[in-house]
């Protein structure tokens, strides 16, 4: 989806929540816009990652759904899990 709007963020086949993390300008969670990217800790520390649409909700792929938009709002499975770790490329 980055390639598509002309971000880099390297190869497939190595770009991996702990490359992403490493990248991009860190983001102050109260200022995430639509398309930053967003982590949670799930089976480790920033294990998780998606994009953020607004409304505190993100676009990811979870082993339930698929590919889907799922809530972070508190109280939420993502919403416990998000760290606040934010990145805009």
């Amino acid at each position: 989806a980055f390639e598509q709007v002309g971000v880099n963020v390297g190869p497939m086949s190595g770009v991996t929540t702990d490359t992403l993390k490493t990248q991009g300008q860190a983001i102050n969670p109260k200022d995430m816009k639509p398309g930053d990217v967003v982590f949670f800790d799930t089976y480790k520390i920033d294990g998780h990652v998606g994009i953020y649409v607004g409304n505190n909700q993100f676009l990811g792929c979870q082993g339930k759904t698929g590919v889907a938009i799922a809530s972070m709002a508190k109280g939420t499975y993502f919403g416990e899990r998000f760290n606040g770790r934010v990145k805009r490329f």
